[in-house]
């Protein structure tokens, strides 16, 4: 059986309306997403990811292999995210993609007016 390719992906956060949860701060829009790795490796054990530079924490690493490896983080704007699987026989998978990317695939069951607003801001457009 062959193993599924491991794929970087992003959701939105939701609030009880549907919503993409959002702080307005500085003239921006912060976002608060949920970066994930889905189809890992069986045998992974860590996600490293590598935010955009101007983060607090720009590194960041899940151990949370039952939620994805999930990592929330709060965005504004489109960036390169990359992130690199650890396994446990010492192979890592590096995955990269555009942060809009990644929220459009990761929310492609769940595309609103609202959600599709949120992608545009992301993206700039």
């Amino acid at each position: 059986m062959t193993e599924k390719k491991a794929t970087l992906k992003a959701e939105f956060l939701l609030d009880e309306a549907g919503k993409p949860r959002a702080t307005a701060e500085g003239g921006r829009t912060h976002y608060e997403i949920r970066l994930f790795v889905d189809d890992a490796p069986e045998t992974a054990f860590a996600v490293n990811y590598e935010l955009y530079e101007d983060y607090f924490l720009p590194l960041r690493e899940s151990v949370r292999k039952r939620q994805s490896f999930d990592e929330e983080i709060t965005s504004y704007g489109d960036y390169e995210v990359r992130a690199e699987v650890r396994t446990r026989e010492g192979r890592r998978v590096r995955l990269q993609r555009q942060l809009s990317e990644a929220l459009r695939d990761g929310m492609s069951k769940a595309i609103t007016p609202s959600v599709e607003g949120a992608l545009k801001r992301i993206r700039g457009s």
